[in-house]
């Protein structure tokens, strides 16, 4: 049992505040579904865990800020990683940061990680100034220029909804920033997040 403050409670996992050798961290617990079969829940619930430390480290090859992973522990679903001290970019926000999002997504996508869920929660802006992702419980890999642009939609939504008074020149820079990066491949991307608009529009209109 996690003896650690409760950060936050989703649906497939729990965020605690604990100490660690002294020093505040992170607990990132998977939690186990009741509808499911234990024999398949615990080693799904094993297979991620193990899959979210991997691509938490394995995007800094890239360049990218995500938290330390202090110590996994594969029978109790758990991720220990570091506590990021700062704001998140929900609640420190500015179109012009919105360039650097879009070079950090577009790292990810032109090295085929899909985050999975492009919220502006998942950016915490640290005391020094860095960027740093987080939660890659739904991140997975894919070369797919759909998935890639899925990725980009949430993002758009995200924007349209909470930051809409700056949504116009905030989509922009995430724009030009995921083209300094991606560069050729930036113009499919983005149509295919038009393509998948339209479909949805189109779904709905049949209502």
């Amino acid at each position: 049992m996690n003896d650690g403050l409760l950060l936050k409670k989703g649906a497939e996992s729990e965020l605690y505040l604990i100490d660690w050798y002294g020093a505040h961290a992170i607990s990132k617990v998977r939690i186990a579904k009741e509808y499911r079969n234990p024999s398949i829940d615990i080693p799904l619930r094993k297979r991620r865990t193990i899959h979210e430390a991997n691509i938490l480290s394995q995007v800094k090859f890239f360049g990218i800020n995500t938290p330390f992973i202090y110590f996994l522990d594969i029978n109790n679903f758990e991720i220990i990683m570091e506590y990021i001290e700062g704001n998140t970019f929900k609640d420190f926000f500015s179109p012009d940061l919105c360039i650097n999002l879009g070079e950090i997504v577009g790292t990810l996508h032109c090295n085929n990680v899909i985050h999975g869920d492009i919220t502006t929660s998942n950016f915490i802006i640290s005391s020094k100034g860095d960027i740093i992702v987080i939660d890659f419980g739904l991140a997975f890999f894919s070369e797919r220029f759909e998935d890639k642009a899925a990725d980009i939609r949430l993002f758009k939504e995200i924007l349209s909804s909470f930051h809409v008074d700056d949504f116009d020149i905030s989509y922009k820079k995430f724009y030009d920033g995921y083209k300094k990066i991606c560069g050729s491949i930036t113009s499919k991307v983005f149509k295919t997040v038009g393509e998948i608009e339209k479909r949805g529009r189109y779904s709905r209109s049949e209502f």
